[in-house]
């Protein structure tokens, strides 16, 4: 009986000794300081290069004819310019080492462009204006998310009552 009861406290302890080490594993994988802010930062550098691609294609170079901007060109729906020649040639702008990692990536049709990552463009009905918002797929309210338009300019916003901070910082 001393034996069984041996065996039993040697196994229990195992047992404890074993989670104890998991979880430590899992808190230093979750917990070291910088891990989220980089994520973050590299993420929100991957959403504004996205997002430069699609004002770069949008302005520029799916309405330009002949060498010009054609005012009259209506802009294009996030489906239609995905597909479009001039979203390719938009992309290839921005081919340098400081945005290599956009062109590697498969956009997607969907909300989801990037995981992690959703767009909602949305063109007027006339062709004329967009209002382009992409941002981080998280629960969390704090999360990352950047916006623009016809113009060109490029938002950073956080939810109220976050850090007032960017994640980019200042330029």
């Amino acid at each position: 009986m001393q034996r069984l009861q041996g065996v039993i406290g040697a196994s229990v302890s195992f047992l404890l000794l074993a989670i104890s080490i998991c979880a430590q594993r899992i808190h230093a994988q979750t917990a070291t300081p910088g891990n989220a802010a980089t994520d973050s930062k590299d993420q929100a550098l991957l959403a504004v290069n996205i997002i430069r691609e699609i004002n770069t294609a949008e302005v520029v170079d799916c309405r330009r004819k002949d060498g010009k901007i054609d005012e009259n060109e209506k802009f294009k729906s996030w489906d239609e310019l995905l597909n479009s020649p001039c979203f390719k040639q938009a992309q290839s702008h921005f081919s340098g080492a400081r945005f290599s990692h956009v062109n590697e990536l498969s956009l997607s049709p969907g909300s989801e462009i990037v995981p992690g990552l959703e767009l909602r463009l949305v063109v007027s009905p006339d062709g004329k204006h967009y209002n382009l918002w992409l941002g981080q797929k998280l629960d969390v309210h704090c999360g990352i998310a950047f916006f623009s338009d016809e113009r060109g300019v490029i938002y950073e916003g956080k939810a109220i009552g976050c850090d007032a901070q960017g994640v980019l910082g200042k330029p």
